[in-house]
Parts: structure tokens; sequence; C-alpha cells
């Protein structure tokens, strides 16, 4: 739950600064 939250967290960040769409989402889904 711990790391759910964490990622989730993160992935807002990337939203809010535009990278998710790009570069962000995919790099971390990947790994």
């Amino acid at each position: 739950a711990a790391r759910k939250g964490f990622t989730q967290k993160i992935v807002e960040m990337m939203k809010a600064e535009g990278l998710f769409e790009t570069q962000g989402g995919p790099i971390i889904f990947s790994q």
C-alpha cells in the first residue's frame, strides 16, 4: 500500500509538471 501511494504521488507530481505523457510514465512503468 505504501509503495502504491508513493508511486501515485510521483505520477501526480509528473502530471503537474507535464512530464507524464512525454517521459515520466513510460520510464517508471517499464522498470
